[in-house]
């Protein structure tokens, strides 16, 4: 924190350094039980990721309450639900406890579904001879019945509807920029947030931006939109793109209008149509006529979402579109993304919806794009393995330096960067590919099928061998494409 926020009001600071004083002003206290609620909201990821490290090694109890899923892996050793007024605990971290409460949820079902069957023998059979010779018997059967503690049918999430196709699909380039200088114009002059490469995202990339809070993240994202002007460079839009933009803040939809009427002035439909649609957002009776400013930060989200699927969009730009949504929201929202068929940049914090969304990643650092194959963990995993110690290299001593190779002849200066376009596309694909087999992995592990374990791990295998294979090249394309190497 600068110097001259010290002494700022706490009220006037923003909500991620408010975040960060509550979890000082908690860690100083020494307690021996820290109960922490949402505390991840408005943090990056580095601050993330710190905290995380902190209550791993931390020695007291803590209750977090949180829906970051990866957060809650890393941190929780237990698992406590409170579903439909009531709470069920669980030995487990976020992970397993998914297994476990499906399990428990199946076991409860079929309990439930023995006992109707019991129920409905018992009520024939009572029917039956309620008036006739076994009418004592009956009588008893009834009784019994009486007494029988009923076992609830075992209740699950609603979950909302989302399916979104666009109208058109665009042409294979959606967006491609020129090096970039990104900020905005105040009264004292420019101010820069960012300087990007040149950027090209092409039809079917899902790409994930992340980097510290005020890094210029939301402004990146409306330049592209054209809501504000880059300071330098330019970009163009390719043939048939039509943009759906996600506001973080929500800012476009209107305090003053209602869930209906903003469906009906985003798209030309009734409004028993408009009513049914809002039905799969949770907006049911009455709900759809309560003023937009006066609604939660979940159900703002959601209305939001319902306005952007009505866009019919084939390109999305994503500001955040995880705050405020429960898990099975993020996850039916996670599904929606990956079987969309068009094109989707979007800035998050959440790292299991971006590794389970994401075919490629924009890094901000220090005011600088930079940008990798893969989710947030294969970006970590590039980190990682950058940062490996070389060994060194033998020193070989000869008396004439070998002239340099020739260039071939035939080589055109494009033909490397077409070259390592394609390899990117292959990257993603098999990458796209291998999270599908490895999603396969763990159902039939979870089932106990040898024999599908014994197959999908040959198939992982060959993709990750041929996906180190594609890495290699990329990387040796990406040097010809810079110039860094001469073709023999």
């Amino acid at each position: 924190m600068a110097p001259a926020s010290l002494t700022k009001e706490v009220g006037r600071l923003s909500g991620g350094w408010r975040m960060k004083l509550a979890l000082v002003r908690a860690m100083l206290l020494k307690a021996d039980i820290l109960l922490l609620d949402e505390p991840t909201n408005h943090l990056d990821l580095q601050m993330v990721e710190w905290l995380e490290e902190f209550l791993r090694g931390w020695n007291g109890a803590c209750i977090v309450v949180s829906h970051d899923r990866y957060f809650l892996d890393r941190v929780t050793s237990r698992t406590l639900d409170l579903s439909f007024g009531r709470l069920e605990d669980y030995p487990a971290p976020y992970a397993r406890y998914l297994t476990l409460r499906e399990e428990r949820m199946e076991r409860r079902l079929q309990e439930y579904e023995e006992q109707q069957a019991f129920i409905a023998r018992t009520e024939e059979f009572i029917r039956k001879y309620k008036a006739g010779q076994r009418a004592r018997e009956a009588r008893g059967r009834q009784t019994r019945l009486d007494r029988l503690e009923r076992i609830e049918r075992p209740q699950d999430y609603e979950g909302i509807n989302l399916k979104l196709s666009p109208a058109v699909r665009s042409g294979r380039e959606v967006v491609r920029t020129s090096e970039l200088r990104v900020g905005y114009v105040g009264a004292d002059g420019e101010h820069q947030l960012i300087t990007t490469p040149e950027l090209l995202i092409e039809r079917g990339d899902r790409v994930a931006l992340v980097g510290p809070n005020g890094s210029g993240k939301s402004t990146l994202l409306k330049t592209l939109i054209g809501e504000i002007p880059p300071l330098k460079g330019r970009l163009t839009f390719g043939s048939n793109v039509k943009v759906g933009y996600y506001a973080q803040g929500h800012e476009r939809l209107p305090a003053e209008g209602t869930p209906l009427s903003v469906l009906l002035a985003t798209y030309p439909m009734g409004e028993e149509a408009a009513r049914t649609f809002l039905g799969r957002f949770l907006f049911s009776d009455d709900d759809v006529f309560k003023r937009v400013g006066s609604l939660s930060g979940g159900e703002r989200s959601r209305l939001a979402l319902a306005s952007l699927l009505l866009q019919q969009a084939n390109v999305l730009l994503l500001d955040e579109p995880t705050n405020h949504l429960d898990i099975h929201t993020r996850e039916t929202l996670e599904e929606m993304l990956r079987e969309f068929d068009g094109t989707v940049l979007f800035v998050s914090h959440d790292r299991f919806f971006i590794d389970r969304v994401a075919t490629r990643t924009w890094v901000i650092n220090e005011g600088r794009v930079t940008t990798y194959l893969g989710n947030y963990t294969d970006y970590h995993r590039q980190l990682a393995k950058k940062a490996e110690p070389s060994k060194p290299e033998p020193v070989v001593v000869a008396p004439v330096a070998p002239p340099p190779p020739p260039r071939r002849g035939g080589e055109r200066p494009g033909s490397a960067q077409k070259a390592l376009l394609a390899t990117e596309r292959d990257i993603a694909k098999l990458e796209g590919r291998l999270n599908d087999v490895s999603d396969a992995l763990a159902v039939a592990s979870i089932d106990g099928d040898v024999a599908a374990l014994e197959r999908l791990g040959m198939e992982y295998e060959r993709i990750q061998t041929e996906l180190d294979a594609a890495y290699a090249k990329w990387e040796e394309l990406t040097l010809l494409a810079d110039g860094a190497v001469t073709a023999p």
